[in-house]
């Protein structure tokens, strides 16, 4: 018998390395330039949004570092990456962290080492309530299931061109 799933709605996992004391990490995207680049962070999923690329999704999990007061994100599954790429990683701190592009300042602070292999730094926000969390099948999450209801997304409707 397997061990149980933990609930959808608990990012950070819990254990001897991670009590329940221990802050919860929010859904959230995560985003950089020099490359550009974005990964959302949601429940126990990552996403990330590939440029002229598919997007690639890990499993994975939140683990809170008390001594550098920052979220550790690594895969869990076990998995190594396939030969001549790489694996996603991410440490966050609840730290403000200013984006020079869009000229905002956001309240989380990353270094990311990317699928691409490229280790990058960038900013956080919390995802908005159905904001971008799209599964693998092209569905949004549901409670249920990781890739979302067995229906399509219906496409927005255009002006007839």
């Amino acid at each position: 018998m397997s061990p149980p799933t933990p609930p959808p709605s608990e990012p950070t996992v819990h254990g001897a390395h991670n009590p329940p004391s221990a802050p919860q990490a929010p859904d959230m995207v995560c985003f950089g330039y020099g490359p550009s680049w974005s990964v959302q962070f949601l429940r126990r999923e990552a996403r990330y949004l590939g440029i002229n690329e598919p997007d690639q999704y890990f499993l994975g999990a939140f683990y809170w570092v008390a001594n550098d007061k920052v979220w550790d994100w690594h895969r869990e599954d076990g998995k190594t990456p396939p030969p001549g790429s790489y694996d996603l990683s991410a440490s966050i701190q609840p730290k403000a962290c200013k984006d020079p592009v869009r000229k905002r300042t956001y309240p989380y602070s990353a270094q990311v080492n990317l699928p691409t292999g490229d280790i990058v730094t960038g900013c956080c926000r919390k995802l908005r309530p159905g904001e971008a969390p799209i599964g693998k099948e092209g569905f949004p999450p549901s409670e249920n299931t990781p890739n979302g209801p067995p229906t399509p997304i219906t496409p927005a409707p255009h002006n007839g061109h």
